[in-house]
Formats: C-alpha cells, sequence, structure tokens
C-alpha cells in the first residue's frame, strides 16, 4: 500500500485530512505531503502513525482533532483504495 500514486496521495489527504486541499498547493507540497501520509500507512500502529503527523498539531488544536485519529482516517482512506 505504500505506492501510492500521487493522485491517490490526493485522495487519501481529502477524505481524511482537508478536503480543500487543493491541487494549486503547488507540488513540493503535496510531495511532503506524500511522504507523511505514506509514512502514517506503513507504521506498524496507528500510535506510531500519529507520531509522524504529531508536528501538525497547530492544526489540530484548531479543529479539535488529535494526530491519532487523523492517522487512523488516513490509514482507513488508504484501505479503502486498496480494496
Amino acid at each position: 500500500m505504500n505506492e501510492l500514486t500521487h493522485e491517490q496521495i490526493k485522495t487519501v489527504y481529502r477524505s481524511a485530512i482537508d478536503p480543500n486541499a487543493r491541487d494549486s498547493e503547488g507540488m513540493d507540497w503535496w510531495e511532503a505531503v506524500g511522504a507523511e501520509v505514506r509514512a502514517v500507512i506503513s507504521a506498524p500502529t496507528a500510535k506510531e502513525a500519529s507520531m509522524v503527523i504529531a508536528w501538525w498539531h497547530h492544526d489540530w488544536s484548531t479543529v479539535a482533532d488529535t494526530p491519532f485519529k487523523a492517522a487512523q482516517r488516513i490509514r482507513s482512506s488508504a484501505r479503502k483504495l486498496a480494496d
């Protein structure tokens, strides 16, 4: 599942984190997001996956979310693509 395409990364991110994320964010931004999404997906547990994205703490606090919940959504969204 670590072999998601660029478009699949966008789908997972938009489904799990931000439905308003735009292509205009730029390739560098999407590549960074892709690296983190892949790391979240490949982490052995959701807890370890949450550590990958914990640095987004400001974003979590503004929407009453947590890295753990977000990691679970990312992993779930990616699994749906694989089905």
